[in-house]
């Protein structure tokens, strides 16, 4: 019975406080904004110019956003307030999964190649703690991508499972 208390009250503050508090992991999607710093959208318009198809263009945001930041279990709490700074100013290191996610799906979106209803943001309320990947729709195929995982092994088309 105490279980089910916990594992309850566990659920509801997961679930519905931190999802109300922290940014970028709300029950709607954040709106990309309208304005990106130049030297971001430098980088996009030479993914755009390099990248044969949309697969290839994911691919090279991927490996930005995994070479740039990295996720952490022990920094997801002990760096807490990374969660609410602006993604697109922070330097480069430790980002939560909500971050990275939205600077992922900001370029995305930026580059024209994606539109919002291309881009599914997905959360997990059992995975250490609470984590946020994306599904990504590329003509008929949705790819998995969870860059914050990248540090536990997992590629692009795969996400961390459960308690992962």
């Amino acid at each position: 019975m105490i279980f089910t208390y916990l594992l309850a009250t566990y659920l509801f503050f997961v679930w519905i406080i931190l999802r109300l508090v922290v940014p970028y992991l709300g029950f709607y999607k954040t709106l990309v904004p309208e304005d990106i710093p130049p030297s971001l959208q430098k980088r996009i318009n030479d993914w755009n110019r390099d990248a044969i198809d949309d697969r290839q263009f994911l691919t090279f945001v991927y490996g930005y956003i995994t070479q740039t930041y990295t996720g952490s279990r022990i920094k997801t709490i002990t760096h807490f307030w990374t969660a609410f700074q602006d993604p697109l100013q922070v330097k480069p290191g430790f980002l939560p999964c909500t971050a990275q996610n939205f600077l992922l799906r900001t370029i995305l979106i930026k580059s024209d190649r994606f539109t919002e209803s291309d881009i599914k943001v997905k959360v997990i309320p059992l995975n250490f703690f609470i984590h946020q990947y994306l599904c990504v729709r590329i003509g008929s195929e949705v790819i998995d991508v969870d860059p914050w995982s990248y540090f536990l092994g997992v590629k692009l088309g795969n996400k961390s499972a459960m308690l992962g």
